[in-house]
C-alpha cells in the first residue's frame, strides 16, 4: 500500500490533523486541495484487513464504498472524529459503533439542492433497461464473436409500457422524466406524497401486477432489506423486469434466482449484489453472477451508476468542504 502526504501549514503548537482519504490518487485536485487546507492527508487504497490497521493514526477519514467501517474497525479509531461519505447510503458504515465512539457521519444524504446536478445513476438506471429489453449485451458478444445476425436478439419497445418505480425521490423522479419522454405509463409508491407532476401514485400491490418495468430507488434501510421477495416476485406479470441501481439487499437473492429459474419474472438488471461489501473484488462466486453466465435476461454491472467523471468531481469536492467546515474550530 503506498501513501502520498501533503503536508500543510498549522499552528507550531498544535498537532495537524491527519486525514485518510480511501479514494487514492483518483482524488480529484480540488478536493485534494481543500483536504490539504485542513491537514496531512494520506491518499491510499486500504483493504478492509488493512484498515482496521491503520485507522487509529487519524482524525478523519473519507470513506469510499469497498471498505467497510464495522465494530471491528471503529474499536481502533481511536482519534477519528469524522467520517466522510460521498454517497447518499451509508450502509457501509456502523452508525451505532460511530457513535458509540462520538465519531461524526457526513454523507449526501438530504443534500436535496446539490444532488438534483447528479442525475449519473439514473441514466445508468436506464442503460440497464435498454441493454437487458433490447439484448444488446450479447448482440454486441455475438458480432465481436463474428456473427452478424440480428434474427436472435429480438427486444421489446418501451413506448406504451407501464414503469413503476418504487421509491420516487430524486432519482425515481429522474427516471420517471426519462420514462414519460419514451412514451411509458409511469407510475409511482413511495411512504411520501408524489407529486401529480411526476407520476401517478399507486398502492405497491398495484404496482407490482401492472407494471412491465419496475424500477427500485429506495434506501437500504432495515426495513428495505428483501423487500422484494417471493411474495412480491410472485405479483408481476411474467413478462415483465425488474431493475435494480439501488442496493444489492433490497432484493431477496435467493427468491429471485427462484423467480427467474420458474419464468415468474422475464429478467433482472441490477448495478449491485446483495453482500457486495464483503467479497471485494472477486464476484464470480456470487450465485446471480454464476446464473448470469449462462442466461442473457440477468444483467449485471459493478455498482458504476456514479461513477461519471463529472459526478465523482463535485461529489468529491462538495464532500471535503463538508469536512472541512467539520473540521473546523
Amino acid at each position: 500500500m503506498r501513501f502520498n502526504y501533503h503536508c500543510v501549514r498549522y499552528n507550531f503548537f498544535a498537532m495537524p490533523l491527519k486525514i485518510l482519504c480511501t479514494v487514492g490518487d483518483a482524488y480529484p485536485a480540488e478536493a485534494k486541495s481543500i483536504l490539504e487546507s485542513i491537514g496531512t492527508v494520506d491518499y491510499a487504497l486500504p483493504t478492509q484487513k488493512q484498515i482496521a490497521k491503520i485507522i487509529g493514526k487519524y482524525d478523519a477519514v473519507v470513506a469510499q464504498l469497498g471498505v467497510t467501517f464495522s465494530e471491528e474497525v471503529l474499536k481502533h479509531a481511536k482519534k477519528l472524529r469524522v467520517i466522510a461519505s460521498a454517497t447518499t447510503a451509508t450502509d457501509h458504515i456502523d452508525h451505532a459503533a460511530a457513535k458509540k465512539r462520538d465519531i461524526r457521519v457526513i454523507s449526501l444524504k438530504g443534500e436535496t439542492a446539490f444532488l438534483k446536478t447528479i442525475p449519473s445513476t439514473a441514466e445508468h438506471t436506464w442503460g440497464l433497461l435498454l441493454a437487458l429489453l433490447r439484448h444488446i449485451v450479447p448482440a454486441s458478444n455475438a458480432v465481436i464473436g463474428g456473427t452478424w445476425n440480428g434474427k436472435p436478439f429480438a427486444g421489446t419497445e418501451l413506448q406504451g409500457k407501464t414503469l413503476g418505480i418504487i421509491g420516487v425521490g430524486r432519482l425515481g423522479t429522474i427516471v420517471a422524466g426519462y420514462g414519460k419522454a419514451f412514451g411509458l405509463h409511469v407510475i409511482g409508491c413511495d411512504l411520501k406524497k408524489i407529486p401529480q407532476s411526476v407520476c401517478k401514485q399507486v398502492p405497491m400491490d398495484m404496482l407490482l401486477r401492472t407494471s412491465d418495468i419496475v424500477s427500485l430507488h429506495v434506501h437500504l434501510t432495515p426495513e428495505t432489506k428483501n423487500m422484494i421477495g417471493a411474495a412480491e416476485l410472485n405479483k408481476m406479470r411474467p413478462t415483465a423486469v425488474l431493475i435494480n441501481a439501488a442496493r444489492g439487499g433490497i432484493v431477496d437473492h435467493d427468491a429471485l434466482l427462484r423467480a427467474l429459474k420458474s419464468k415468474t419474472i422475464a429478467g433482472y438488471a441490477a448495478d449491485v449484489l446483495a453482500g457486495e461489501m464483503q467479497f471485494g473484488t472477486d464476484s464470480s462466486a456470487h450465485p446471480l453472477v454464476r446464473y448470469a453466465k449462462t442466461h442473457a435476461n440477468v444483467l449485471l454491472t459493478p455498482h458504476i451508476g456514479g461513477r461519471t467523471t463529472e459526478a465523482r468531481r463535485k461529489t468529491d469536492v462538495f464532500i471535503a468542504e463538508k469536512l472541512r467546515i467539520a473540521l473546523t474550530p
